[in-house]
């Protein structure tokens, strides 16, 4: 059995491998209480994992930590993806890959291997990324965008209150993609100018590549902003475990597991 575990700037989220599947899949929020969100992953893994696989893009401290209760609960060192300069069936555009999050760069992975071709990959959490892949696994680059409660909260910072988005996200048709009311304009406003950006650089990518990618959909607030989106999405709520499985070779992704 492994254990596959992504530690993102909000939430850890973690799920074993085995018999090729993803097994129990857990996540909680270690921003604020970081002691408790690794209480819930020590209560959640029932056994001792052969092997522990991690993603992190949380910075040091909250990894020690994490380093620390592995060492102790199982007496293993956790192995951490980071992103390479080429990598499996993938080669990274950047010309210092260490500057892209390894957790876009497994999500990557797992949409090229899902996809068996082009691929665009967003994920939605506290930041919304797209990034693309042509269909011989070169990666064609990314965006990067604040996510809505990152919004919500810069105009919070820079106007008198005004900042807030929740409770008025729904998507809505014609003149109603108007708010009516200060809150309902920034949360619509958010909304919509994230899946206006996401949907521009997928036709892009698309129009450049003379193909349609495959798009994949995941992250926290996937599900919120997936009805504002005109692009078809897949929707892959655990999708850089999946990625995370994949690199340590017990999870077959393959486009007949679609």
């Amino acid at each position: 059995m492994i254990l596959v575990v992504d530690i993102g700037n909000t939430r850890i989220k973690w799920a074993c491998v085995s018999g090729r599947d993803l097994v129990d899949p857990g996540e909680a929020v270690h921003e604020r209480i970081p002691g408790a969100a690794l209480e819930s992953l020590d209560r959640a893994v029932q056994g001792r994992p052969d092997r522990v696989v991690a993603v992190n893009v949380a910075g040091e401290g909250f990894v020690s930590a994490f380093k620390e209760m592995v060492k102790r609960r199982w007496d293993l060192v956790p192995e951490f993806v980071t992103t390479e300069h080429r990598g499996h069936g993938i080669r990274c555009a950047y010309a210092d890959p260490s500057r892209m999050g390894s957790d876009r760069w497994v999500a990557l992975i797992a949409g090229f291997r899902l996809a068996a071709g082009a691929a665009c990959v967003i994920d939605a959490g506290t930041a919304v990324t797209l990034d693309a892949v042509d269909s011989g696994g070169r990666h064609l680059g990314g965006v990067i965008l604040a996510g809505p409660r990152v919004i919500a909260a810069a105009l919070d910072r820079q106007t008198s209150g005004i900042g807030e988005t929740r409770g008025h996200s729904r998507p809505a048709q014609g003149a109603a993609v108007l708010g009516i009311t200060t809150d309902e304009a920034v949360a619509k406003g958010a909304m919509l100018g994230l899946a206006g950006a996401l949907d521009r650089a997928v036709s892009a990518v698309a129009g450049d590549l003379d193909e349609q990618p495959a798009v994949f959909l995941t992250g926290g607030d996937a599900t919120r902003l997936s009805p504002w989106l005109e692009t078809t999405c897949e929707y892959r709520p655990h999708l850089v475990l999946e990625g995370l499985g994949s690199i340590a070779g017990e999870l077959d992704l393959c486009p007949q597991g679609r």
